[in-house]
This record gives structure tokens, C-alpha cells and sequence, in this order.
């Protein structure tokens, strides 16, 4: 052992007296293949914050889909949000905020950046509110110090209220970075370059986080403003139709458009919603849903014939999912189940599906260019309905109920330049206007309750392909309330929060882990006031 300590020793010494052997100036004190921040450029930088938060919010938004029924629950509630759930977006998240924190850094002493330092702002802020949204305290003021100050390498999460409180300050800030900006970015994925969009969509987020919240005051004074996005603004994400590295196509349309089927399946819960909760179907469901295959599983198949505990079993006429909290293994049943349609993925319209699905000879197919619906103009409708009838705020929830849906079905139906307005099995005007009317009909003749029950079920029918909107509006309200406790495990309590990722608590001596029933700061309900 002494041998060995004298051989370091020794290898320490020469190398000691070898950088005394000359002076090579600085070229040799840094590491060559290493860009230190002030090099870096912004545009690129920029560019992986635009799509790394879109990323983000995807993969929250598909995991959000099985608490949401959109997609069926194969697991417990404490699966779903277990500590391995969130440990890649939680990792990634902190990697492009280490971006945007160069950016910041950079226009400091740059004016020609303001732009891309409000675009940041804007972006940062709101991937910042959804990981508070799904986690609560997180660490916000000592995490990411990029260029300057004491590296802190455990740091201590912030409270989520006042992460909120500071992100709203910061939306201000980008604000006046976005009305002094004289240059562009190079590549703006969103708004090409817009500044009164993205101003439009700071407002809009404001907005969001202020519903949260419950802060009347803020929502009249952004209402005064009245400078929210509208259908031309809406932020939403573009894919592509590249199926090899990098894949570009939606991911949804990876997994439902895969050779040999579909090997998810969609919720019951929200089948039956646009199946039967009208006199009609709901206008948006040939878009939003494809039959893979015109045959209904047999009974032996679907394996829940007749059993009382499942909440619908089968739907009939090829509308194949599953119910919400169905633990059963998978069968051999990939090709009969209904998967995603036109909208959001860019899947295909169902115009009564072929025996055997064969998507590559169904035109309106758009191999995967479809969007992530981020925050829509029918959304903000929905949020301002809610607040003028729970909060108080002065405004028109009738009338914002109407006007959310109306955009809501005007999307859809125009989806990818409308292709599918040519087809027999298109959505009609009288169908919109049947189903508009049925909707206010039932909303005059409630009470309050029953009203904001209706915003909520159809801002969910809305949200389908961003389900932390509705996975919020949940929590916020209860609503909608046609929702049922999972059929298997219907004690396990809903998840308010997701657990911290176990790679944050294992590495960080300063978080503690939680359970999923601790709530986040705007959610004042009772517990277990929800399934």
C-alpha cells in the first residue's frame, strides 16, 4: 500500500514540475472542445428551447392521458405518478432552462437580443407553471447559474406560490423585452417573428396561471386589457412527417399508426362522452377517433361481457377502448381497437373504416404532421366561462361557453387545410348548430353548479391532445363530474400532484419526497374530493 501512495506521489511531483517546464499562454487554460457561455449563439440556443418545451409539455400531456381517461389507466393511480414518472422531464426541464438562462445573460449586454431574451421569458415561464402545476415546490431561485455566481448544486425547492408570483412579474418583463425588440430571431417556430403574438400569448398565459390562482382582480384588469390570442394566434406545436432519425411525426401517431396496431387503447370514459352524452355524436368524433377495424370483438375477446364492475365494457360499432383503471393484461387485439383520428396526431379521418386497416391507401392520412394543441383561443373561452361563473369576474359565461366550443369545432373541422371537408362523413353545419344548441339549452336550464359543470365537460371534450388542461380544470373544480373511481382499484386516491422524481430526491439532500395526495397551492379542495 505504501507503494502505491508513493507512486502518486510521484506522478503528482512530475506533473507539478511539468507546468512549470514553460508559459503557453492562455490558448491551453480552457478546454478547447468546450463552448463557454458568452460564445454560444443565441439562435441556437433559442431553438432548442422552443422545441424542448414542446417536448416537455408532450410527454406530460401523454402521461396526464391515462389520469384523464382520455387513454385508459392499465395501472394504479400510484403507478402513474410514481417517483420513476417524471425523471426525464424533470431532468430535461432543467437542461433548457440552462439555455434560456444564457440567453437572459446575454441580452444583458445586447439589445439587439430582446427578443429572443422575451420569447425565453415567455416559453421558460410557461413550462416553469405546468412542472409547478404537476409537482408543486420545486427549485426555481437557486437552480441554473449559468455564467456567473456560486454554483449551488443542492438546491432548495421554492414555494409554488411564490414561483407563481414571480413567473407573472417575469411575463411583464418579456412583455416590454418583446415592444422594445427591433430584430427577430432567426428561427421562430411559433409566431415567425411576431412580437404582438407572442405578447398576445404572455397575456393568455397570465390569464392560465390567474384561473389558478383565483385572483378576480388580475383576470378584470387582463379583461380591461382584452388582449387575449384568437384563432390566428393559437400555440400549438407543428410536427412533421419524417419517420426516420430524427422522427418528426406526432408522437401519438407513432404509437397509434404502428405496424400491427394499436397497442394503447382510448379511454371508455371519453368514447362514451362523444358517443352518447348528446342526442347527436359529437361533430368532432370521426376526427378525433379511427376505427382500425368495421368488426366488434367478440365477447370471448373483450373478456368483461356482463361483468357489473366495469363501467361500459364494450361501446359498440368498432368504438373498441377500454374502461378507466382496467389493469388487464393486453390480448392479441391490437388491429380492432380504435385509435387516434385526424386531429391532433395527423392520423387519418374516419370515413367507416375497411375490414383491416391498410393506412396507406386512406388519402386523408397526413403520416403524423399533426400538433400539440398548447394553449388554443377556445381554450382561453373556456377559462374566462369558468372564471365569470366561479370567481365572479366580469364577464360573459354563457356567452364565452358558446364561443369556446364554437372555435373548438371550427379547428377540428378545418384541420390540415381542411381535407376532410370534401368527405360525405364530414361534420355539418346543421351538426355543429344541433349540438351548440343542445349544449345551451341544458346550461340555461341548471343552476350554477350544473353551469360550470358544462364548461368543464366541454372544455375537456376540447382539450383532447393537451390533457394537463383538463387535468387542472379537474383539480380546480371537480368537474366534469360524469368521471368514476378506476374499476379495479377504486380506493387508491387520485394523484393532486405527481410524485418527485426519484432522481431529484436521490441527488438533492434538500428535497424530501411526498405523497401524490399533497396538493398544489391553488388547489383548495378537500381531499379525496375527486376519483
Amino acid at each position: 500500500m505504501k507503494k502505491i501512495y508513493l507512486t502518486i506521489s510521484l506522478l503528482f511531483l512530475i506533473l507539478a514540475t511539468s507546468c512549470e517546464l514553460g508559459d503557453f499562454g492562455d490558448s491551453f487554460q480552457e478546454n478547447p472542445n468546450l463552448l463557454v457561455p458568452d460564445q454560444a449563439d443565441p439562435n441556437f440556443l433559442l431553438n432548442n428551447v422552443q422545441k424542448e418545451v414542446a417536448d416537455l409539455l408532450m410527454d406530460l400531456n401523454r402521461t396526464t392521458d391515462e389520469v384523464m381517461r382520455y387513454t385508459v389507466l392499465n395501472e394504479t393511480y400510484a403507478d402513474v405518478a410514481s417517483p420513476t414518472a417524471l425523471n426525464g422531464e424533470y431532468t430535461n426541464y432543467y437542461a433548457f432552462v440552462e439555455d434560456a438562462t444564457i440567453i437572459y445573460d446575454l441580452a444583458s449586454n445586447d439589445e439587439n437580443l430582446l427578443f429572443h431574451r422575451g420569447m425565453a421569458t415567455i416559453l421558460i415561464a410557461y413550462a416553469t407553471v405546468t412542472m409547478v402545476d404537476y409537482l408543486g415546490d420545486i427549485p426555481f431561485s437557486d437552480a441554473n447559474n449559468a455564467t456567473g455566481g456560486e454554483q449551488i448544486f443542492n438546491p432548495k425547492p421554492d414555494d409554488d406560490e411564490a414561483i407563481y408570483n414571480d413567473l407573472l412579474a417575469r411575463i411583464d418583463t418579456a412583455i416590454e423585452d418583446l415592444i422594445n425588440a427591433t430584430i427577430v430571431p432567426t428561427n421562430d417556430l411559433y409566431y415567425e417573428g411576431d412580437a404582438d403574438k407572442w405578447i398576445r400569448l404572455a397575456k393568455s398565459l397570465q390569464l392560465k396561471m390567474l384561473v389558478n390562482i383565483g385572483d378576480v382582480a388580475g383576470i378584470n384588469a387582463l379583461l380591461i386589457e382584452d388582449n387575449f390570442i384568437t384563432p390566428i394566434e393559437d400555440f400549438q406545436f407543428q410536427y412533421g412527417t419524417n419517420q426516420t432519425e430524427p422522427n418528426s411525426r406526432h408522437p401519438d401517431f407513432n404509437t397509434g399508426y404502428a405496424p400491427g396496431g394499436y397497442s394503447q387503447f382510448l379511454g371508455n370514459s371519453f368514447l362514451n362522452l362523444l358517443l352518447n352524452d348528446k342526442t347527436i355524436r359529437d361533430p368532432r368524433l370521426r376526427y378525433y377517433v379511427y376505427r382500425q377495424n368495421g368488426a366488434d370483438p367478440s365477447d370471448t375477446l373483450l373478456g368483461c361481457v356482463g361483468a357489473t364492475n366495469f363501467d361500459f365494457c364494450y361501446l359498440g360499432n368498432s368504438y373498441y377502448g377500454r374502461d378507466h383503471g382496467d389493469t388487464r393484461s393486453r390480448g392479441t387485439d391490437a388491429i380492432f381497437r380504435a385509435t387516434y383520428g385526424l386531429y391532433p396526431v395527423g392520423g387519418t379521418f374516419d370515413e367507416d373504416n375497411p375490414s383491416a386497416p391498410d393506412f396507406a391507401i386512406d388519402t386523408q392520412n397526413q403520416s403524423g404532421a399533426g400538433i400539440l394543441p398548447i394553449l388554443l383561443s377556445s381554450f382561453v373561452d373556456f377559462l374566462r366561462a369558468e372564471a365569470a361563473l366561479r370567481l365572479g369576474t366580469n364577464d360573459n359565461a354563457e356567452a364565452l361557453l358558446e364561443s369556446g366550443i364554437r372555435k373548438s369545432m371550427d379547428k377540428v373541422v378545418n384541420f390540415a387545410g381542411g381535407i376532410a371537408l370534401s368527405s360525405p362523413f364530414a361534420a355539418s353545419t346543421a351538426d355543429i348548430e344541433t349540438y351548440v344548441a343542445e349544449v345551451m339549452t341544458a346550461y340555461n336550464a341548471t343552476d350554477a353548479q350544473g353551469k360550470l359543470d358544462i364548461i368543464l365537460k366541454e372544455y375537456y371534450l376540447a382539450s383532447y391532445g393537451n390533457s394537463t388542461e383538463s387535468y387542472n380544470g379537474y383539480r380546480r373544480t371537480g368537474f366534469p363530474s360524469v368521471f368514476s373511481a378506476p374499476i379495479f382499484d377504486s380506493n387508491t386516491p387520485f394523484p393532486r400532484l405527481f410524485s418527485l422524481p426519484e432522481d431529484a430526491v436521490n441527488f438533492n439532500n434538500q428535497l424530501e419526497q411526498r405523497p401524490i395526495v399533497t396538493q398544489v397551492f391553488w388547489d383548495r379542495n378537500s381531499a379525496g374530493f375527486i376519483n
